[in-house]
């Protein structure tokens, strides 16, 4: 039996406690591990956070030191940012055997210009794992703020020149195709075969709404603060569970902070910071999850991985369609769709689900499951990620 190939995943994320990166990346590599690829983590983390044994799942993880400038003032860390990737580079070179392919997920500009080189230098194939393009908050943070003039370089000259892109969303797809390169797209992917789900809507007087991660800047959780604090404060017909932020810093959402509120209201439950599976469950035990997100450029190039572990567990979703949601987020079907996403929007969406019984519920968690073994499972993606792995290997010789 002839040994098996192997494919190099480098980038600063943490793995495999780093999110929804780590999650993706955990997804792409077990499809390739059904292509009888070897996987081997490159990632930018400190030794102190490596998994037990350097293995996870049957994923190697090799920590390789690049993030030493987390715990520096901003400005110190942006600049640190621009020496990253030196570290991965001679980890490539100290391994015995070149890969078959490197996938490079984030590290943008100072990653890019140093595998670049390296990748046609050893005829290994690159590809860039494309999931995000973010806007700058503003038009002067935007010329001001080297770390974006190092996305949008890295976006517009640097990722083109890999030739090699899997894209999370049609329109990164679309992009990257339209400059040339072999482009393929997998949204988030997971074993849903191994995702318990809930088969009983139980008989209950609220409808249980779940949220669970970091919404960051991407996700408006404020909105849904508001709606749902306009139309049922009390808790009488909703229990909105929260995960992945404290307490307190829920309290400092304007929503609640415009109301005076000092501790929360009836309506809200928040569990803090909780391990993955314990937000896995807290979502299953939801009637819905919700989602707002702005049509703006970093929600139209990625794809919520919420969204995808909300379908996985068989829970449906109240959203506006953002990114590529329309193809799987059905009005009635598959969960509700808010025309935009403001509070006002939303709180339409919510006194619709109010006149959902249990039957209704039960067919919608049905049909999101489903969507989730067809379209989200990593083995899903097999074919489309081999004959990329084949072209690229082609073009490299």
């Amino acid at each position: 039996m002839s040994e098996k190939q192997t494919i190099a995943y480098v980038g600063p994320f943490s793995f495999p406690n780093g999110g929804a990166a780590a999650r993706r990346i955990v997804g792409i590599s077990k499809t390739l591990q059904l292509l009888n690829y070897k996987v081997v983590i490159g990632t930018g983390q400190c030794d102190s956070d490596a998994p037990e044994n350097n293995d996870f799942e049957g994923i190697s993880v090799c920590s390789l030191n690049e993030r030493t400038a987390e715990h520096l003032p901003k400005l110190f860390k942006h600049l640190l940012y621009f020496s990253m990737g030196k570290k991965t580079i001679s980890w490539l070179d100290s391994l015995e055997k070149k890969p078959a392919a490197v996938i490079l997920y984030s590290g943008y500009s100072p990653y890019l210009m140093r595998l670049l080189p390296w990748c046609k230098r050893n005829k290994v194939p690159l590809i860039f794992d494309a999931v995000e393009w973010y806007d700058p908050p503003s038009l002067i943070q935007g010329i001001l703020n080297p770390y974006y003039w190092n996305i949008e370089l890295a976006m517009r000259y640097f990722l083109p020149k890999t030739k090699n892109i899997i894209a999370i969303s049609k329109y990164l797809q679309s992009y990257y195709q339209s400059k040339g390169c072999r482009t393929i797209r997998i949204p988030p992917t997971l074993d849903v075969k191994q995702v318990a789900l809930k088969t009983k809507t139980e008989n209950s007087p609220k409808i249980k709404l779940g949220y669970t991660g970091s919404p960051g800047h991407k996700d408006l959780l404020d909105n849904v603060l508001a709606a749902l604090l306009e139309i049922d404060e009390h808790g009488e017909k909703f229990e909105f569970n929260i995960a992945g932020i404290t307490t307190e810093q829920l309290l400092n959402y304007p929503a609640l902070r415009i109301r005076n509120f000092t501790s929360l209201p009836s309506c809200f439950k928040c569990y803090g910071i909780v391990p993955q599976h314990e937000a896995f469950s807290i979502i299953r035990q939801s009637d819905f999850s919700v989602l707002l997100r702005p049509n703006k450029r970093y929600a139209k190039a990625g794809f919520p991985t919420k969204f995808v572990e909300s379908f996985s567990v068989g829970t449906p979703v109240i959203a506006n369609h953002t990114s590529d949601l329309a193809d799987y987020l059905i009005d009635g079907k598959t969960g509700v769709v808010c025309d935009n996403e403001s509070p006002a929007s939303l709180k339409k969406g919510l006194l619709r689900v109010l006149d959902f019984d249990n039957g209704d519920l039960e067919v919608m968690r049905e049909a999101a499951r489903q969507i989730a073994k067809s379209q989200f499972d990593f083995r899903t993606s097999k074919n489309s990620l081999a004959e990329l792995l084949n072209s690229c290997q082609r073009n490299a010789k």
